[in-house]
């Protein structure tokens, strides 16, 4: 049976019905493709949201932890504080755990010792604390845990006197204050809600989001892929992605959920939506006249939208032609300005990459990119490629003094002076207080000269800030492609060799880069990593040079000197080893090892024998020192009164003030104090008024010529009076000859030290030495 036909009586209801049929296919066609583009763009939106908001939370997480630790740290490096988690004074510790709390703005501050004790909290945030420190493994500090039916997130500080004496705690609560703060960074409504494990199901603290296999899966995947997922909840579906927290064993008992529901995605296209059905209903009407014009009309502009979203998903920069008023045409506008922003933030965080935020100069990441074309043209083309690395003195200075907006103002003028020098140079900020030229293409031979001397002459005018001529010393590096380097990494490692050697010899100098600043780089480093061995394998040990007291012409003390034999090296001289441990700071930890050993050995001699143990100025400025003589001490069962520290007028380079004040602690325990190689410096006397010296240990280049020159004499004769005025005792260092001793007996000098009665010896030569009488050397 045949199907039967729509006959139409009139051709124009017959085209009329076809058009207006064909008019409506194409309509639901190109509903169809905005729905599946609006979907697709908003999904597209919201997951780079969402993951923007999870990288944004992951980077709050670490600076919360690293702001709390460098807090608990600030209070742990108190020697008060130390001094009362070490004798459990807890009222000491409860008030500064009181502020620290205010401070750092936490649920909870506590101190957890060594025993579990916990002070600043009970109950079951104690409770956790107090297991937390021994459950974390070794490298981890924060965990979050459920305590009281809340979930809270610690962070452990150890504290150090300088072993390990206890733990700071702190404890955050993870509620709504602190996901609202979360969601407020978002640029869309984002919801973050706190999720714990409960029977093996994640469920929301508050009840908002009940067990659901959807959220278990989720967090599941996690801990290994951070991809949003879409959800069925309660209030709709969403998208969402979730941050699993490390509890105390490692694996999580809580998680963050952040998520955003679909029907707020899909809201701002509704108008869109609704505008392409009227343009339907009102094309229906005029389908004869304009539906070829209209459906146009329409798929151009949306396939434009289409290509122009995928060619900024591939990171082009796109805009799309507006043309009219309608929808379409502020979607278009809106895209356009969307697609400006995310241009202008490129090339915002692009020019914050590549250029220092204070100066506006180029940085060390945009320095080397141009050292790397420098260098490639340099050989390429046969030409030359000059990199000045500049280190500035006294920015350090104006910071303490005037503030850091001085500090600020100063290296900004400096900067432009640079760039008034070098207008055929890039000039870059490499770092706080070093500036970097490069001069390349057509480069004159003397021209990295030139600029070098123009600079030192330059920076050696004042500078005024903040009303105050300020001045600055300079010490300037040169090295030149290719010759002084073949690539980038080179030639910035050999002009900053040459700017380490311009800085030895003195401020206000530059130096060229020489092949012998290379190998004299590689030997120091050598040495260094010699040096790490040699502390860690103990190739370390005393050998003791007597005091002699000429009063009783009998040994009175002995000054410890540290010796290395190194395995191939051999013996290796002080001079040579211990500039490289202060420079490397290896000296805090090798004086310590000093300390203790001296200490130890001479707890074994007769009671009224000292032992003299030289002390560095870093030892002084790592704040340490106190601590580690008291240890010392108390290891080894020495009388404070056998032990006497020497140091040198270098120590209070840094101010006289803190210095007295650690050597005045030290002198009640009973510790002597010795002024080692007085009168080779220039504030000598001053450093005399500043503290009451037990002991002034004359400078061997003047019992040198004491004998035989009447003005060296002289000097020792006044440095022994002026002692005994203050009521000081004195040694004479380097006496090796009989009528150098005979001088400074008769002068008055109260003892000596030098090969004229025994050189070094080992620690299992002291017994022998002891009942040695000075007449027999003399």
């Amino acid at each position: 049976m045949r199907r039967p036909r729509l006959r139409f009586r009139s051709l124009r209801t017959k085209l009329g019905v076809l058009y207006a049929g064909l008019f409506a296919l194409a309509l639901l066609a190109i509903a169809g493709v905005v729905q599946v583009v609006v979907e697709a763009t908003a999904h597209r939106h919201t997951t780079a949201e969402l993951a923007t908001s999870g990288a944004i939370f992951d980077r709050l997480w670490a600076d919360r932890e690293r702001s709390l630790a460098e807090s608990a740290q600030i209070l742990a490096s108190d020697f008060g504080f130390r001094s009362a988690v070490a004798s459990g004074d807890r009222d000491t510790i409860a008030s500064a755990l009181a502020s620290l709390k205010t401070r750092a703005h936490v649920q909870a501050a506590m101190v957890v010792d060594l025993d579990g004790a916990v002070v600043g909290a009970d109950g079951p945030l104690a409770a956790v604390a107090a297991e937390l420190p021994f459950a974390l493994a070794p490298g981890r500090r924060d965990a979050v845990s459920v305590a009281d039916g809340r979930a809270y997130r610690f962070v452990v500080s150890p504290i150090l006197a300088p072993t390990e004496i206890g733990w700071v705690v702190f404890a955050l609560r993870l509620d709504g204050a602190e996901m609202r703060a979360l969601e407020r960074l978002s640029a869309i409504p984002l919801t973050a809600t706190v999720l714990h494990r409960r029977n093996g199901r994640w469920a929301a603290i508050g009840g908002e989001i009940p067990p659901d296999a959807s959220v278990d899966a989720l967090v599941a995947r996690a801990a290994s892929d951070r991809r949003p997922a879409t959800l069925s909840l309660r209030d709709g579906r969403a998208l969402a992605v979730a941050k699993p927290l490390a509890g105390p064993s490692g694996s999580a008992e809580a998680a963050v959920l952040i998520r955003y529901p679909l029907r707020l995605a899909l809201a701002q296209f509704r108008p869109l939506q609704i505008g392409i059905g009227f343009a339907g209903v009102a094309g229906l009407v005029l389908v004869l006249l304009g539906s070829g014009r209209l459906a146009l009309g329409l798929t151009r502009p949306i396939a434009a939208l289409d290509r122009a979203a995928r060619e900024l998903g591939e990171g082009a920069r796109t805009e799309l032609a507006v043309e009219g008023e309608d929808e379409i045409a502020r979607l278009a506008e809106s895209f356009n300005r969307m697609s400006a922003g995310i241009v202008e933030r490129e090339r915002r965080i692009a020019h914050m990459t590549f250029h220092d935020a204070l100066t506006g100069l180029p940085n060390r990441a945009a320095l080397r990119q141009a050292v790397e074309q420098a260098v490639a043209r340099a050989l390429r083309a046969g030409e030359r490629a000059a990199l000045l690395c500049i280190d500035l003195d006294g920015l350090q200075g104006v910071n303490d003094t005037l503030g850091h907006p001085a500090g600020d103002e100063m290296l900004r003028r400096i900067a432009a002076s640079l760039a008034e020098l070098a207008p055929d140079g890039t000039v870059a900020r490499i770092g706080g207080d070093e500036f970097a030229i490069l001069l390349s293409g057509a480069v004159s031979p003397d021209r990295p000269r030139q600029l070098a001397q123009a600079v030192l002459d330059r920076l050696r005018e004042p500078i005024r800030v903040e009303g105050q001529l300020v001045t600055t010393g300079v010490g300037i590096g040169v090295a030149v492609a290719p010759g002084d380097g073949g690539d980038a990494d080179e030639l910035l490692k050999n002009a900053d060799l040459a700017l380490h050697r311009a800085n030895a010899d003195g401020r206000s100098a530059f130096r060229f880069f020489e092949p012998a600043l290379d190998a004299a780089a590689r030997a120091r480093r050598e040495l260094e990593l010699d040096l790490r061995a040699a502390l860690a394998d103990g190739q370390f040990s005393l050998d003791y040079q007597p005091i002699v007291d000429l009063g009783s012409d009998r040994i009175g003390g002995f000054e410890a000197l540290l010796r290395w034999r190194h395995p191939v090296r051999g013996l290796v001289s002080p001079a040579e080893f211990v500039p490289v441990a202060e420079e490397t700071g290896l000296i805090v930890a090798i004086g310590e090892w000093v300390m203790h050993e001296a200490c130890r050995a001479a707890a074994s001699w007769p009671a009224p024998v000292r032992v003299a143990v030289n002390v560095s100025a870093l030892q002084f400025r790592h704040g340490g020192l106190a601590a580690t003589i008291t240890q010392a001490l108390a290891g080894s069962g020495l009388d404070p009164r056998r032990l006497e520290v020497e140091i040198t007028e270098s120590v209070f380079l840094d101010g006289d003030g803190p210095v007295a004040k650690l050597l005045h602690s030290l002198r009640a325990l009973g510790v002597r104090v010795a002024l080692d190689d007085f009168g080779t410096g220039f504030s000598s006397l001053s450093y005399l008024r500043a503290f009451p010296f037990d002991k002034i240990k004359i400078d061997r280049s003047f019992v040198i010529a004491v004998a035989r020159d009447d003005g060296a004499a002289a000097i020792v004769n006044a440095i022994v009076a002026l002692a005994l005025a203050l009521g000081m005792d004195t040694t004479a260092e380097g006496v090796e000859e009989v009528a150098q001793l005979n001088t400074l007996r008769a002068q008055g000098c109260g003892s000596i030290q030098g090969y004229l009665f025994s050189r070094p010896v080992g620690g299992d030569q002291v017994e022998a030495l002891l009942g040695r009488r000075l007449a027999r050397a003399a």
